[in-house]
């Protein structure tokens, strides 16, 4: 029964399959499916770069929203927490970088504000 799938799939094992990576099922009709399971990453890395990005896109809506002076402020607040806040104090430091594009967002923020819905700020 196996005969053909068997030689399909051995042909592939010699050229770098290992056998534990063929995977032989039935469909609903009882016919046999033989496929080569994948070796892709269970994380891929394009998750991960997604995720910093997200976090840093958070962080600077933080900033904007809180102002560098209350983020830095809040930041030496949980320097003074226990392990967990110190550790989120040192990923989540004020940058030269983000404090600068935080600074922009919020100027054009407050901005908007004024000239669009007419408010005080």
């Amino acid at each position: 029964m196996f005969g053909a799938i068997g030689r399909v799939f051995g042909s592939r094992r010699s050229r770098g399959y290992p056998r534990s990576n063929v995977v032989l099922s039935f469909s609903h009709d009882g016919l046999a499916i033989a496929r080569v399971k994948s070796n892709r990453r269970w994380l891929p890395i394009w998750h991960i770069i997604f995720f910093v990005y997200v976090a840093l896109l958070i962080r600077l809506v933080i900033i904007a929203d809180m102002g560098p002076g209350g983020y830095q402020a809040r930041m030496l607040e949980l320097q003074t927490g226990n392990v967990i806040e110190r550790a989120a104090a040192r990923i989540m430091a004020l940058d030269p970088v983000s404090q600068s594009i935080a600074t922009r967002i919020r100027a054009s923020l407050m901005s908007i504000n004024e000239n669009v819905f007419e408010r005080e700020s």
